[in-house]
């Protein structure tokens, strides 16, 4: 996760959404944290504060975090592992959560694109736990 690809990224949702940062702020009830990410103050923001401001354009925490362009050849290794070590994850769970398969393929998705945006040769089974507790409250 770069800096500039989290700047770059909510630049283009404001511009997308017509808005100032002082509208998005408003919604997050910060007065500085986008405009410190955007002038480079904020260079590693906190998980939380990428949530809110994802969650304030009503789009994945992916869309902030990843580069949007080039992302269209299909890594069927990366794609299989990402399958593989997600249903691990979700398979202890899943008497106690109700999945779909749309939620299966949504957590899929989001960790193949992370991991081929970070150019990982593998899913990361980290970031496979987060994102599970950020969707399913599964502390």
């Amino acid at each position: 996760m770069s800096h500039s690809t989290i700047k770059n990224n909510i630049n283009k949702l404001l511009k997308e959404r017509d808005w100032k940062v002082a509208h998005l702020e408003k919604k997050l009830g910060s007065t500085r944290a986008v405009t410190n990410i955007l002038r480079g103050s904020s260079k590693n923001p906190t998980i939380d504060v990428l949530h809110s401001i994802a969650q304030a354009f009503n789009v994945e925490i992916q869309d902030l975090l990843i580069e949007q362009e080039n992302i269209d050849q299909v890594n069927l290794p990366l794609l299989r592992d990402s399958y593989t070590k997600v249903i691990q994850a979700i398979e202890p769970i899943s008497k106690s959560v109700s999945f779909t398969h749309t939620n299966v393929i949504s957590l899929v998705k989001e960790t193949y694109d992370y991991s081929l945006k970070l150019k990982l040769n593998s899913a990361d089974d980290n970031f496979i736990k987060w994102l599970i507790t950020q969707y399913y409250n599964t502390n």
